[in-house]
């Protein structure tokens, strides 16, 4: 039987859901290829995407790394350079240090200190290191001259105009041309640099200005540069407030710096890796930086965002502030473009081409992982390196400082000392380390101020005990001064010099202030402080005081025979005894020369003075033997009292001194109490030298002029110009007052060089006038004629004039002649040899001598008033005249007399055939107005009527 047809609705199987994800493409391709096709095809697809997969992922680690490795390089960079600016900073510091512990620091110790540094090579960057001096506006003056006094003769403070606050620059080192420019200049004539000054002195922490030109770059073009101002103290290093510092501001240490060497070098110049840019303001606020490093030639981006990181265009910038002095810089770092660019071109390209080569994306990676592995540790190393570094100048600069310097720890220890303070103790680094010092100080008073500076108090004190027990003995200056952190006392720092030298030096200044260098006896400044003493011991007593002015007689005359040597000798031996001869209470002392003084307490009468008195020549009346030579030296005594003749040192000394000269003119070997004529007489001789001196100043002295006549005919043959004085209240003073005064006090050089030029000038004017022909003769004084000057002064006076010479007369003594004939001929020929006369005056009262009038050259005699003023007929009283007239004849000179007053003398002249003569019998000294009328109504060249 057939079976039946099957149902397809009942018996075929159900059908398989439908799939609700759409069928891709790429899986029906591969569905579609045989199986070794799809295989590279899904290695190629797999390859694909995990190249694209590793391009995606080694581009942002690649990038992630670059930016890490950049921002460790930024740190390093940055660390540096604000490691460089604190090193600046605390050099800045440790000068300052050095100039508060030694105030009176010199600028050759100065510039010891900063050579000492080695600044261009460990400090680059810093053109000097100075040091300005606050003085007042008032102040200046002083500051001037004692720069100049210590070696800076052309030293001043530029520019002039300022405020009554002056910084002036008064150390530059290292010391050469462009620093010693800066030498002087007002610190505070500048705003920046003023801020920063105010700014130092009010926080005592560094301070910097702005960016400035330096004075010394402003000739040769900008560079970018600031100034590092640290501020000293007086007393305390950092007064607690800032009113404190304000008061005790004694100046700045300055360092200028140029920005340039100071960023310079933080990068490779060869490979620089990054870019630096500084501002001195933030980012949105600068306009154009401080510094720039170079770049290469592709160019800056100009990227000035301010943001604290950021990325553009590949460029990766990063911003950091850096704190300078008070201030806050703005830093950029950028990498450089090609940095980053060249490996993101040879990675993605790797990755392309190698496509399907995971491997090679794989090991490129790894490779990229183990590079960046050993960057991060080159440049860990780099930076120990530069710690290493940094901490290594900081040693050296501790070891090598020329001031001991000694850290001590809380615990009174020694943690480390350098070279110079084992050398000050004298004693071993080695055995001072870990030493308690306050076992070992020598000076209790230096115990003490450890203990003070542990509780946080600085101190310094001078110690003439060895510095530790055990060590050598000095004298050293010690400053104690505490540093602390966070409120924490970390350590003490002991700066220790040894002044030895120095204080005995100014022991040895002290004592030559005090007392005179030959006889060891007080001099003039402590005897003058030794009177001042007894007068208020004396006041306070009611007692009396004298003063003994001691004058050795005929002194010069050892000096000239047997030299100073013996001289000194004989001062030393006359010291003793006035020392061995006085009581305990009295002084003696030297004022100088062969001048002593006693200076005698409690007197009670004139009489005990005397008694001191004759014990001083008892003393000195034996010989003195000096070099087998016996001398007998006596004293001319002076004593003044108070308070019967003075009553202030001055006073006394002077009233002694006068009493000593008239001592002295009564026969000398004794003593004189001082009258009050005798101090009548020298207050007149102090008024008339104070009278003279404003004669000369204003102009009070005036010429006359005496005719010298020929004895036989009348006529005028010369003129002789006399000087007199015109007093305001006494009228004419006469030369005989006042000539005498002149030449002790050396005024009588400028009444010769007045006497000179207006004889001269009156000369011209009569010559223009009367065709005046006749010499006009002057009077030189000694001193003018061994002053060495005189021929040029005559020289000077007549080309002032349009003179030739002989119109000009020049009248010297004997006594000027004869102490040194050599020179006094020198003297002459060269006023000869200009065309002047010479006449020799006061003939015959001298030394006259054939010899040196031979050797002389002289045109004319003056027979001296004194051998005319007895003249008569009488044979007996003309041989004198007569022997004069002879030799003059005998030796072709002219022969003139004066002070001829009578007929009777004229006509025994004409006897001795004497040329000319003058005097009152023709005419007295007349004024210029009375020659005038007298030339008016005579020719010089007529005969003149006589008598």
């Amino acid at each position: 039987m057939a079976e039946p047809a099957a149902d397809p609705l009942i018996d075929s199987p159900p059908a398989p859901p439908p799939d609700p994800r759409p069928d891709p493409v790429l899986r029906r391709l591969l569905r579609s290829l045989p199986l070794p096709a799809a295989v590279p095809i899904l290695a190629l697809i797999a390859g694909v995407g995990v190249s694209v997969l590793a391009l995606v992922q080694s581009d942002r680690l690649l990038r992630n790394e670059e930016e890490h490795r950049f921002a460790l390089r930024v740190e390093e960079l940055h660390s540096k350079l604000a490691d460089r600016v604190r090193v600046y900073e605390q050099v800045a510091q440790a000068a300052a240090s050095l100039a508060m512990t030694f105030p009176d620091l010199r600028w050759t110790e100065w510039n010891r200190f900063v050579e000492a540094l080695d600044v261009p090579r460990r400090y680059p960057g810093i053109i000097s290191i100075a040091y300005a001096r606050a003085v007042t506006a008032g102040q200046a003056g002083d500051l001037v001259a004692s720069m100049r006094a210590a070696g800076l003769p052309g030293f001043r403070i530029w520019p002039e105009t300022a405020g009554t606050e002056r910084v002036v620059n008064v150390f530059a080192a290292p010391a050469d041309e462009a620093n010693a420019r800066a030498l002087g200049f007002d610190m505070m004539s500048e705003a920046a640099r003023r801020s920063a000054i105010e700014r130092a002195r009010d926080s005592g922490q560094p301070a910097a200005t702005r960016a400035i030109t330096l004075k010394i770059d402003e000739a040769s073009g900008a560079k970018p540069a600031f100034i590092l101002y640290q501020a000293t103290y007086r007393g305390d290093p950092l007064p607690p407030s800032p009113e404190a510092r304000r008061a005790a501001f004694t100046g700045v240490v300055l360092t200028p710096v140029r920005i340039g060497p100071l960023v310079d070098g933080l990068t490779d110049e060869l490979r620089p890796d990054a870019g630096i840019e500084i501002f001195d303001a933030p980012l949105a606020e600068a306009e154009v930086p401080l510094y720039r490093s170079r770049r290469p030639a592709q160019g800056d981006d100009g990227q000035e965002g301010g943001q604290e990181g950021g990325q553009e265009g590949g460029q990766v910038s990063v911003t950091r502030e850096l704190p300078v002095g008070g201030r806050v810089w703005t830093v950029r770092y950028q990498n450089l473009p090609d940095t980053l660019l060249t490996a993101h071109d040879w990675v993605p390209g790797a990755v392309l081409v190698g496509g399907l080569a995971l491997s090679i994306a794989l090991s490129l990676i790894l490779r990229m992982m183990l590079a960046t592995h050993s960057r991060a540790l080159e440049l860990a190393g780099e930076m120990t390196a530069s710690l290493r570094l940094q901490e290594a100048e900081r040693r050296q600069l501790f070891t090598q400082a020329p001031l001991g310097i000694a850290l001590v720890g809380p615990d009174g220890l020694v943690a480390d000392c350098n070279p110079s303070f084992a050398a000050a103790a004298g004693l071993p680094r080695e055995a001072l380390i870990g030493t308690d010092v306050r076992l070992r100080f020598g000076d209790q008073a230096a115990v003490f101020a450890l203990e003070a500076a542990l509780q946080g108090e600085s101190g310094k004190l001078e110690s003439d005990q060895p510095l530790l027990l055990g060590g050598r003995r000095s004298h050293f200056s010690l400053h104690f001064q505490p540093v602390t952190a966070d409120g924490e006392l970390k350590f003490v720092v002991v700066f220790a010099e040894d002044i030895g030298e120095k204080r005995r030096a100014e022991q040895h200044i002290q004592y030559l202030a005090h007392f005179d260098a030959l006889t060891g006896l007080p001099n003039r400044v402590l005897l003058y402080d030794r009177i001042a003493q007894a007068l208020r011991e004396a006041r306070r007593d009611g007692s009396k005081l004298a003063v003994l002015f001691i004058d050795l007689d005929r002194f010069k005359v050892i000096n000239d025979s047997l030299g100073h040597s013996f001289g000194d000798e004989v001062l030393r031996s006359v010291a003793r005894r006035l020392q061995a001869g006085l009581r305990e209470s009295d002084t003696v002392g030297r004022l100088g020369g062969d001048e002593f003084l006693i200076v005698a307490r409690r007197v009670t009468e004139p009489g005990d003075a005397a008694r001191v008195a004759e014990k001083v020549v008892a003393h000195l009346a034996s010989p003195f033997t000096v070099g087998g030579q016996n001398f007998v030296v006596t004293p001319s005594i002076g004593i003044s009292l108070y308070p019967d003749d003075a009553d202030d040192p001055e006073g006394l000394i002077r009233c002694a001194d006068i009493a000593m000269y008239h001592a002295k003119e009564q026969g000398r070997n004794g003593f004189r109490f001082v009258t009050r004529e005798m101090g009548a007489k020298s207050r007149e001789r102090m008024d008339l030298e104070g009278s003279l001196r404003r004669a000369i100043r204003e102009g009070e002295l005036f010429l006359v002029y005496q005719p010298q006549v020929d004895t036989l005919t009348g006529r005028i043959v010369g003129l002789e110009a006399l000087i007199r004085w015109r007093h305001p209240e006494e009228g004419t003073v006469l030369p005989g007052r006042f000539l005498p005064v002149a030449e002790e006090t050396g005024l009588v050089l400028a009444m010769g060089d007045w006497v000179l030029f207006e004889a001269c000038a009156q000369i011209r004017r009569w010559r223009t006038r009367f065709n005046l022909s006749v010499p006009v003769a002057i009077n030189v004084s000694g001193a003018q004629f061994r002053d060495g000057h005189l021929p040029a002064k005559v020289a000077r006076a007549l080309d002032a004039n349009g003179l030739s010479g002989p119109e000009l007369e020049i009248e010297v003594t004997e006594s000027s002649l004869i102490d040194d004939v050599e020179a006094a001929a020198e003297t002459l020929a060269a006023l000869k040899r200009r065309g002047v006369l010479i006449a020799l005056d006061d003939f015959g009262t001298g030394y006259s001598s054939l010899s040196y009038l031979h050797r002389l050259p002289i045109d004319k005699l003056k027979i001296d008033r004194s051998f005319i003023h007895d003249l008569s007929t009488g044979a007996s009283n003309t041989s004198v005249p007569r022997a004069i007239v002879g030799l003059g004849r005998s030796l072709g000179l002219s022969v003139i007399a004066e002070g001829v007053e009578t007929q009777e003398q004229l006509q025994l002249l004409r006897d001795l055939s004497c040329e000319s003569y003058q005097g009152y019998l023709f005419s007295r000294p007349i004024p210029v107005e009375e020659v005038e009328r007298m030339l008016g109504r005579l020719d010089a060249r007529e005969a003149v009527p006589v008598g």
